[in-house]
């Protein structure tokens, strides 16, 4: 076998469908064995493009394949990268390369930055393994040693091969191909843990549960509904945590955000006497800038590979062995815990000829939505103002809601929708964001694919504007409606009133065939109530 046919055979066993990216000579061949594989090459229009594609990917089914060129390509693909090891996104990025013998005296070929392994240095710095594939003898162990270390982790990889390495022969010896060990278990350390939590519990008159991304992509979602409901505690999300379980579940109270939450979501966590915190991610964005106010005395917090307990740590104890013991230690049928408030949304009933704002936009797209959309939220309102969606299945929003790299929500549109073809997505994005990766909705036009687009046009970045405004906050205004004349596919309305926007929604909805596009114009100045108590936080932090 060959080190190209190999490379494939093992992104074909990690159960991916599709690899996104882009060609170039470096890879060209390797590009040709794909593409005759079982494999889908999915063309973007852009590297970071097919990068976010991938990573959204990941988010869904827990593993997704780059594939683009040396240097121009790869180092295109530096953000979306930082953004997936970041966030936990399990992408593996394979890079073609110039071949081992044409590197001999170090000549200036195309495509060469600083020497033959600047682009390698750079991914060091992004991902949690990396291999270049320089020698058929160890090709097998090292592509094995990534993908594991991908899986393991939830982080990205790094994959070089060499142009004049894709056809070499690969020796394959199985005794150096191993996977990992699981760790061992300190069943005293768990079982004294497991008593702390309990007593806990025991004396608590208002616990409740934050449920944070962790569960996600560890694969942990099942445990964590028998957790709930052996438990009948309440249950709030975080940020990136946000459709962890299905909104409409009766535990859920609301998605928390320290002092960007509303009232009743903030006094039900703060106001707790036991807070159980799994998986979480405590970012400056997840906690309305550090913003929110709980008792580590009053906590336990489960990690992939640890469990705090008020502030005793419990090392390697993991959070899937912990979850199981607690629900076996659970008595079942106890299910006496008082549900505080849900926070709910106003229903929307639209005004003819009033104009739209971001509360009452998101207000409709709660309206609309079904147990078939995936919302993909950009950063900035699009996100903030959509924490308020109630989401009816499991893992079906998505936003880099700590990395916050914008252009991510239209390309993501792809990778999900390739992901779980019954899946509709409905994309929120700002129209600074827009003019960053609009282009990729093409990639939609050409695959089939159907998402609506709701592009929120207050013509610029207007998340910094209650910060420090600007003209650096402006953009050139664009007819986005128009743009799926130039892409040669869907469909465009532009609307600027609540009745308008109902009905381009309920247009976009029978429109299956194509990609939908509706400009919403805003007022220049407006934005979400979340986003106003966020910028009031970072207004204090410019200055």
């Amino acid at each position: 076998m060959k080190i190209g046919e190999y490379l494939i055979q093992r992104v074909q066993a990690t159960g991916t469908r599709h690899v996104f990216g882009i060609q170039g000579d470096y890879v060209l061949n390797f590009y040709a064995q794909l593409c005759a594989s079982p494999l889908k090459v999915i063309n973007t229009c852009d590297e970071q493009g097919a990068g976010f594609a991938a990573d959204a990917y990941a988010r869904m089914t827990g593993f997704g394949v780059l594939c683009v060129t040396y240097g121009v390509g790869g180092l295109k693909l530096a953000n979306s990268t930082a953004q997936a090891f970041a966030e936990l996104s399990p992408v593996l990025v394979i890079s073609g390369a110039p071949g081992m013998a044409e590197r001999k005296h170090d000549p200036l070929l195309h495509h060469k930055v600083r020497s033959f392994e600047t682009q390698l240095n750079v991914f060091r710095e992004m991902t949690v393994a990396q291999a270049v594939l320089g020698d058929g003898k160890t090709a097998a162990a090292e592509i094995h040693r990534v993908i594991n270390a991908i899986k393991e982790t939830k982080r990205p990889g790094y994959i070089e091969l060499p142009r004049d390495m894709v056809q070499a022969d690969i020796k394959i010896d199985e005794s150096e191909i191993t996977a990992p060990e699981p760790p061992e278990v300190d069943q005293t350390a768990v079982d004294e843990a497991l008593r702390e939590v309990m007593d806990m519990l025991a004396a608590a008159k208002r616990p409740i549960v934050m449920a944070g991304v962790e569960i996600h992509r560890f694969g942990l979602q099942s445990l964590f509904l028998k957790f709930l409901e052996r438990s009948g505690l309440p249950f709030v999300t975080g940020i990136l945590g946000k459709s962890i379980a299905a909104e409409n579940h009766p535990q859920y109270v609301g998605v928390y955000v320290g002092g960007m939450s509303p009232d009743d979501v903030r006094e039900a966590v703060e106001g707790s006497d036991c807070v159980i915190a799994v998986g979480p991610y405590l970012t400056d964005l997840a906690t309305g800038i550090f913003t929110h106010h709980i008792d580590p005395g009053q906590s336990v917090v489960m990690a992939p590979d640890n469990i705090l307990v008020r502030h005793h740590t419990y090392p390697d104890v993991g959070m899937k062995y912990f979850l199981e013991s607690l629900i076996a230690a659970m008595p079942a049928g106890e299910k006496s815990v008082v549900q505080p408030k849900k926070h709910e949304l106003s229903p929307f009933v639209p005004q003819a000829g009033t104009k739209i704002t971001v509360d009452r936009l998101v207000a409709c797209v709660n309206t609309f939505l079904d147990d078939n959309t995936t919302v993909i939220a950009e950063p900035g309102d699009a996100l903030f103002g959509s924490l308020d969606l109630r989401v009816h299945g499991m893992s079906e929003f998505m936003s880099p809601a700590y990395y916050a790299s914008l252009g991510f929500a239209v390309p993501a549109s792809v990778g999900v929708q390739l992901a779980a073809p019954n899946r509709r997505p409905l994309v929120l994005v700002g129209d600074g964001s827009f003019q960053m990766s609009g282009m990729e909705l093409s990639v939609s036009v050409r695959y089939g694919l159907n998402p609506i687009v709701v592009v929120l046009n207050n013509g610029g970045y207007g998340t910094f504007r209650p910060m420090i405004d600007g003209p650096f906050n402006d953009i050139q205004p664009w007819q986005y409606a128009d743009i799926v004349r130039v892409i040669g596919g869907g469909k465009g309305f532009t609307v600027s009133t609540e009745d308008e926007f109902l009905a381009a929604l309920e247009a976009a909805k029978e429109n299956v065939s194509s990609p939908t596009l509706i400009d919403v114009r805003l007022d220049k100045y407006d934005c979400s109530e979340r986003l106003r108590r966020l910028t009031d936080r970072l207004k204090k932090r410019i200055k």
